[in-house]
């Protein structure tokens, strides 16, 4: 919509603010167009999104705090417990017991008198003084697994981290492919271009022209499918960083892609990674909640022994003789000693249970500590064959440039036939797409050895 304002004579007014008018300024504002948000990106910022936006670090996060918060309960075990409590009670009656007194003047004693209405209060402190052992075992167990569980955290954002990588990666490999393939396209027409004007000169014969055409097709093909993988690899990357379709995605690593640097030796990044890897933390966490399960199944053929304290106010006490419809308080200390003589062989085989529960995970760490060290192995010999093949690719790239490039000249001087500059076109255009892909593919192989590492 087009709007002209121009001057008008007169003094100035304030223009009519009609429903007409109101309409008018919405439907301009509906039409403006609204600046998309432009999102840059290079593949550590689509990492850290990654992480920041993904519900699997929430709900690792959310398990963590839950680990913690049962630590704290565990250790809420070694502190003595303060209950109270108030009750009130209505009761039927009942006879009274009553002996004669030895006054006769005073009448008969009441024992028991028939109290329909009972109050009371009380406030007890229970402290574990001795409990074989299950007390720290238990805090230990717990302290392990909240371990465990920020182990868990960082292995899922170091996942998040590499699938982000990698994703950025692939979208950039498929935005350079396209760009090779338009440039390729480019080339075919300028070469049908060329072999028509040398057919309408008499220099070729129509089916050089129809071949040109035909290796036009194919760049034309090319494209469209570079374009389809670009659209897939965009679309992965977004849903992956949750980005909303209004949002642009500018990639940061366009036109000439460097290589990634040397990766350092075999043995400094496998002791980094026995050293910094979050499974291995996680299975060592995971061990030591074993072992501590051991020791509380080991606690519980020992005797407890906890020490308690009561005061009571009551209406009656029972404390008190005869009982009166008054208030009394009270109050007790004590001992109290528990041991388990005979349980049919069941804490022996809960015990035999985590020791073999126990040693199941000493294995199952060392087979991870061994996969972790191939892993890292084979990540690096990766990494070192990406590079020397992107290196290879860049040569094989400019032999094939500088051949496309000297096919052409000898064939607008008539030294050459089209069959010659097609072979050579679809040689570069090959030698162009091995070129992105291993460079693409150096990185992809650098992101997957940070991963094996623990970086």
């Amino acid at each position: 919509m087009n709007l002209t304002l121009r001057p008008r004579s007169g003094p100035l007014r304030h223009p009519p603010r009609g429903p007409h008018t109101l309409a008018l300024v919405a439907a301009v504002a509906a039409a403006a167009p609204l600046a998309a948000e432009v999102i840059h990106l290079d593949a550590d910022a689509a990492a850290a999104r990654a992480v920041r936006a993904a519900p699997a670090v929430a709900a690792a996060v959310a398990r963590r705090d839950a680990a913690r918060e049962a630590s704290t309960a565990a250790d809420a075990a070694a502190l003595p417990t303060v209950a109270g409590a108030v009750s009130l009670a209505r009761r039927s009656a009942v006879p009274e017991f009553a002996i004669p007194s030895p006054s006769p003047a005073a009448g008969n004693l009441v024992l028991f008198p028939s109290i329909e209405n009972v109050y009371a209060a009380t406030l007890q402190v229970q402290q574990r003084l001795y409990a074989g052992g299950a007390i720290q075992a238990e805090r230990q167990r717990a302290r392990h697994e909240l371990d465990g569980s920020e182990a868990l955290r960082l292995q899922v954002e170091a996942d998040l981290t590499l699938a982000a990588r990698l994703a950025y990666w692939e979208a950039v490999r498929a935005t350079a492919s396209v760009d090779a393939a338009a440039a390729a396209e480019e080339r075919a027409r300028r070469l049908v271009a060329d072999t028509q004007a040398m057919f309408d000169a008499g220099m070729v014969v129509n089916a050089d022209v129809l071949a040109a055409q035909a290796r036009l097709a194919s760049a034309q093909v090319a494209r469209l499918v570079a374009e389809k993988a670009r659209t897939v690899a965009m679309a992965q990357l977004r849903s992956l960083l949750l980005l909303a379709a209004d949002e642009i995605v500018e990639l940061a690593d366009r036109g000439e892609l460097p290589l990634p640097p040397r990766p350092p030796s075999l043995s400094d990044l496998q002791g980094e990674a026995l050293a910094r890897r979050a499974e291995l933390t996680r299975a060592a966490a995971r061990l030591a909640s074993l072992e501590a399960g051991e020791t509380l199944a080991r606690a519980a053929a020992r005797p407890s022994l906890t020490a308690t304290a009561a005061w009571e106010m009551a209406r009656p006490n029972a404390r008190y003789f005869p009982l009166a419809e008054e208030w009394h308080d009270s109050w007790s200390v004590g001992l109290n000693l528990g041991w388990t003589l005979f349980d049919g062989g069941r804490r022996k085989a809960e015990l035999r249970a985590a020791q073999a529960l126990a040693r199941a995970g000493a294995a199952e760490r060392e087979e991870l500590a061994r996969t972790v060290l191939l892993e890292v192995e084979v990540a690096h010999q990766e990494l070192l064959a990406a590079l020397a093949t992107a290196a290879a690719a860049d040569q094989a790239e400019r032999a094939a440039a500088a051949r496309e490039e000297a096919s052409r000249q000898r064939l607008e001087a008539g030294l050459a036939v089209v069959l010659e500059v097609l072979d050579a076109q679809a040689d570069l255009a090959s030698a162009q797409q091995q070129r992105i892909d291993s460079r693409a593919g150096a990185w992809v192989a650098a992101a997957r050895l940070a991963r094996v590492a623990g970086r």
